[in-house]
């Protein structure tokens, strides 16, 4: 801070000592420099140890939250405190020069109470400003990350401010409005014959110097964080959870670093949540009832339904241990989960050896029954790679049955509030599982109901069979045998 002002104090004195002595008498010129430099003394040394008070007294030691909580409160006053003790010393200066004039006992020259006030003014608004945005650069970058470990400096009640629209009028003020009525000053200066070109020069080359720094240190404080936050948003956009920004700011950018982060975090646990959810209900409905679990909860839809078996499984179990056994299914899961979701079908229930898949339950696809009617071909012509994988685990080949059948469910979340499965619930289900359970009998791996095969488009090759009863539905059902 006390760096800005002294360029500030040179360059002002500067220009009190060109153009303010043409309006003085020389007692009052001889006063008026002796001041100067009697105030400068008198003045600079006490603002100089305040201010390193200020800074010091926060290498105390911390004990307790409450203290933490005032100790931080002191890091966010330091711009405001610097800036209001270097504001003091200029306004000082005003009342402290004028009364050395007065004891040359001679009468002021008017243009005096004007110039010599503004040009103060002047330069002390540019050196407050500089020195403002350069604490709050380095508080930000060497204070924040001791102090604020736990808690956002923008999340801290207590204290004042600067927000983002504080700082650009402020710096609009020094790099912009004080250079040009510091040249104003020149322009409406009383004696001509001391212009001095070179001098105005040197007030417009201060000006943009400002300007180049106040530029560079906004910068820093706002256009950086914007752009990180650009570049954040940007790589969530592709896909990164991982990405955080930092929220170590006392400004709204601190509060919108931490939404953000806090955003990101939702978009994780979400992102968990539906990778877990979706082992047990696929990850296109665990998405849907993330979205909005209502429109899940029971709609009439027409589906495709499909169930798969193992042949034989139960008497296998009873010479495999229970771990092998549990092995065998995982791996047999395993391998036909990712067929029938290649298919766009949806593993709604792994009953043992069983397997109920669902296509068409979202509504999204009206090509369902073909889908499902592939899926069951793919199945049993993945067995071969199945039991190679078993045979070098060490167990025997294993054979399926698939049936398949299409008709209206209702397909929703269905259970009590406690407990709640996603499930299709209807005749078209129990039809699907029965005919599975055909294939056993009539010696076909895969059976399609004639309204699954009517459905499809285009239709498989396959051999229509004699009507044949279904356990628990009245009259006879047409079922047609797909070859693999």
């Amino acid at each position: 801070m006390f760096l800005a002002q002294a360029i500030g104090s040179v360059f002002n004195i500067t220009y009190n000592l060109l153009h303010i002595p043409p309006l003085l008498t020389p007692s009052q010129d001889a006063a008026f420099k002796a001041s100067i430099a009697l105030y400068n003394l008198i003045a600079y040394p006490p603002l100089v140890l305040l201010w390193a008070f200020l800074v010091f007294r926060l290498r105390t030691p911390v004990t307790d939250s409450e203290r933490l909580r005032e100790r931080q409160r002191q890091v966010l006053r330091l711009p405001n405190q610097a800036a209001a003790i270097a504001a003091a010393g200029w306004i000082l200066s005003i009342p402290a020069l004028f009364i050395g004039l007065y004891h040359s006992g001679e009468a002021i020259n008017p243009h005096v109470w004007f110039h010599f006030p503004v040009s103060i003014c002047i330069a002390a608004v540019v050196a407050l400003t500089i020195g403002y945005f350069s604490i709050d650069w380095a508080r930000q970058r060497l204070l924040f990350p001791c102090f604020f470990r736990d808690l956002s400096p923008a999340r801290l009640e207590g204290t004042f401010r600067l927000s983002v629209a504080g700082r650009g009028k402020l710096w609009t003020l020094a790099a912009s409005v004080c250079p040009v009525f510091s040249l104003l000053l020149l322009l409406i200066d009383p004696t001509p014959e001391r212009s001095d070109v070179w001098f105005a020069l040197a007030v417009a080359g201060s000006g943009i110097l400002c300007g180049v720094i106040s530029s560079i240190l906004m910068a820093r404080l706002v256009v950086t964080p914007v752009e990180e936050l650009r570049q954040a948003a940007e790589r969530v956009g592709k896909g990164d959870l991982q990405v955080a920004m930092d929220p170590l700011r006392a400004d709204e950018f601190g509060l919108l670093a931490e939404e953000f982060n806090a955003m990101v975090a939702g978009l994780r646990e979400k992102e968990r949540i539906t990778g877990t959810f979706g082992r047990h209900v696929g990850r296109e409905i665990a998405a849907q009832l993330l979205r909005n679990e209502e429109e899940l909860q029971g709609v009439e839809r027409v589906v495709s339904v499909l169930f798969a078996d193992l042949r034989g499984f139960t008497t296998r179990c009873e010479s495999l241990p229970p771990v092998k056994a549990v092995k065998l299914l995982n791996l047999y899961h395993e391998h036909m989960t990712g067929i029938i979701e290649d298919h766009g079908g949806i593993v709604n229930q792994l009953i043992g050896d069983g397997i109920m898949a669902l296509f068409g339950a979202t509504g999204r696809s009206a090509a369902h029954a073909g889908e499902a009617i592939a899926a069951g071909r793919a199945m049993l012509r993945g067995l071969d790679v199945l039991n190679a994988k078993l045979s070098s685990e060490g167990f025997e080949p294993v054979k399926i049955g698939v049936g398949v059948h299409t008709g209206p469910a209702v397909v929703g979340t269905i259970g009590s509030p406690l407990r709640m499965e996603y499930t299709a619930i209807g005749d078209t289900v129990n039809s699907a599982s029965r005919i599975e359970s055909l294939t056993k009998e009539l010696g076909h791996p895969l059976l399609v109901s004639d309204s699954a095969w009517k459905a499809a488009d285009p239709k498989p090759p396959g051999q229509k069979l004699e009507p044949v009863a279904i356990r628990g539905r009245r009259g006879e059902m047409v079922l047609y045998s797909v070859p693999v």
